[in-house]
């Protein structure tokens, strides 16, 4: 078990997410992904902050006798929406969250963008947000919070300032947070060893030596590799730094080889519509 110091926000990526809870990276029709897809996470450009997320419980206060006998916590009975900022306006994460497109019809050398509002509801998808690290014995890692289960939209938009300094002008985002029963590395709940209540939650943490980053892989039968989105730094494929799923099981005898410097995985042959969640180290260098 590790203790640590947290510090620093280095990492904000985006994963859209089918409706059995699998992370299908950019893919707007999760639902329906052809078979031979592969789909990676997508990465914000410069995360600036993000508010903690907030969960009120009720509390039952005993008093008798003119004093408090006791206080008991009950049932959470609110759980906050929270704020994410980037420095940078980023057309695909925009149309990604907001379940819109950027348009260069109208003008084939620009872009347009829309906010979305009258869309009711908003795409689900999973967000990671990736720390700083630091263990009781002093060495670096980092942590990562993954909400397996959120809708994302435009906080504020349209502010014009002369100032200048540090991000004068950022996009801010709400982001809400439902429970899941699945786990952004495509396990069940009840099949991980966490211990959540009812077998469901709102996000883990997860501690790694390098950063992390997705990548979903939809077969063909008789597939037997599929590529990364970024070089791992790792080529474990025995459970140790890297994470494979299959179908929502682990699949760790499934991967046969990884290769670093590609980023090409290799597989036993799979069957038509298998599902391969990778969840990996990187340093979020291009293949």
């Amino acid at each position: 078990m590790t203790a640590g110091h947290i510090a620093g926000f280095y990492h904000a990526q985006f994963c859209l997410r089918s409706s059995e809870g699998y992370p299908f990276g950019t893919e707007t029709d999760p639902d329906n992904v052809a078979n031979g897809t592969t789909t990676h996470a997508h990465k914000l450009i410069a995360p600036v902050e993000a508010s903690a997320l907030a969960f009120e419980r009720e509390i039952a206060t005993f008093r008798g006798g003119q004093k408090i006998i006791g206080r008991r916590q009950l049932g959470v009975s609110e759980i906050s929406a929270f704020e994410i900022t980037v420095s940078a306006f980023d057309e695909a994460f925009h149309a990604l969250v907001t379940g819109s497109a950027v348009d260069t019809s109208i003008a084939s050398a620009n872009s347009v963008t829309t906010p979305n509002v009258m869309r009711g509801d908003p795409p689900q998808g999973m967000l990671l947000l990736t720390l700083g690290f630091q263990t009781a014995a002093g060495v670096n890692k980092y942590i990562t919070y993954a909400y397996h289960n959120v809708q994302i939209s435009e906080a504020a938009a349209g502010g014009a300032s002369q100032d200048g300094g540090e991000n004068p002008l950022p996009t801010r985002y709400t982001v809400t947070v439902s429970s899941a029963e699945r786990t952004f590395f495509g396990l069940p709940y009840s099949d991980t060893d966490l211990g959540a209540a009812d077998d469901s939650d709102l996000f883990v943490r997860y501690v790694t030596a390098k950063p992390i980053s997705v990548t979903t892989y939809k077969a063909t039968g008789g597939a037997t590799s599929f590529t990364l989105g970024y070089r791992p730094v790792s080529s474990d494929h025995a459970g140790s730094r890297n994470v494979w799923t299959k179908n929502g099981a682990t699949a760790h005898s499934d991967v046969t080889g990884v290769n670093t410097a590609t980023g090409v995985v290799t597989i036993n042959a799979a069957s038509a519509a298998d599902v391969f969640v990778s969840v990996f180290e990187t340093l979020f260098e291009g293949i």
